[in-house]
């Protein structure tokens, strides 16, 4: 089965799309495959300014490791040097996250594999000096910007990890929404903020559980967070119960802390359950945990 989800990271392919973001043109180097080594281009905002050196394919062999150098300047001097490693894809950009009139610098690279991993790390100015996050590893294109209330200030859109292959194949797997804004120099989880986007998710886990057959399981488990996420656990716990496949085992298995399997459990429901609650979504109680922060799902 191919679900929506898998769809959707197909048309923004790792390989030819580094940022959603918009107005980026002058301000950022994208390195793809096909990228040719190159040393100290530059990219400037304001006074932010990075030098970026990439050494790209050398006969026909890429050499990853610490193949991408970059500085970082503020008001023409030299601030911090950084080394690190991606393969084939990255891109380093400036765009004003916070909206308060200084860009901040994203860099991202991508550690190789079919689904994982992309990194990002956010440079920001503040109190005379860049401070810095990093969100992810994570899998596929590692989330994207976007001003989901058009307030200037962007918000990071991303997607929980863990229901990857939880109770499917990776292409079975449809895992609830992450919303991050960014302010002060860090992240900080708003994605209970944005019910009108997040309904527009469950619809489209709705309608991917419609088109198709096979593999449920995969893409309820992510149904059933996503309501609990609009306040409406009790209407995604029903539909699942109605909907569930039977006949799979993926994900009953319980694992203990090094990941040996020491029991089973009965049924998709009571598996889920316990992930529900293992994950957060859920309290000790089986009840919504309204404190859930999925800050950390996303930001290392």
């Amino acid at each position: 089965m191919r679900s929506l989800f898998s769809t959707l990271l197909s048309a923004c392919s790792i390989a030819t799309v580094a940022f959603a973001l918009p107005a980026l043109a002058a301000s950022e180097i994208q390195i793809n495959y096909d990228t040719p080594s190159f040393q100290n281009r530059e990219i400037t905002n304001g006074k932010v300014k990075i030098s970026v050196s990439y050494d790209g394919q050398s006969g026909g062999s890429l050499n990853e490791e610490n193949n991408l150098r970059y500085t970082l300047y503020y008001d023409g001097q030299e601030k911090i040097r950084e080394t690190t490693s991606t393969f084939n894809i990255g891109n380093i950009s400036l765009q004003d996250l916070d909206s308060n009139g200084t860009p901040e610098v994203i860099v991202k690279v991508y550690s190789g594999g079919a689904h994982c991993c992309t990194e990002h790390k956010v440079y920001t100015w503040r109190d005379n000096n860049f401070t810095s996050v990093q969100f992810g590893p994570a899998d596929g294109n590692g989330g994207r910007f976007e001003d989901l209330n058009q307030d200037g200030r962007m918000e990071l859109i991303a997607f929980d990890n863990s229901f990857l292959y939880a109770f499917s194949s990776y292409a079975g797997s449809f895992p609830p929404s992450v919303i991050l804004s960014y302010r002060d120099g860090n992240f900080e989880d708003v994605t209970r903020q944005y019910p009108q986007y997040l309904r527009g998710i469950a619809w489209q886990m709705y309608r991917t559980l419609e088109r198709t057959e096979g593999e449920n399981n995969g893409v309820l488990a992510g149904y059933v967070a996503q309501k609990i996420l609009l306040g409406e656990f009790e209407d995604g716990w029903n539909f699942m119960l109605a909907r569930y496949d039977r006949e799979s085992d993926w994900g009953l298995d319980i694992r203990d802390s090094n990941g040996n399997s020491i029991g089973r459990h009965r049924d998709f429901p009571t598996a889920l359950k316990a992930f529900l609650i293992e994950t957060g979504y859920l309290n000790r109680n089986g009840q919504p945990n309204t404190a859930l922060n999925l800050r950390d799902r996303v930001i290392r």
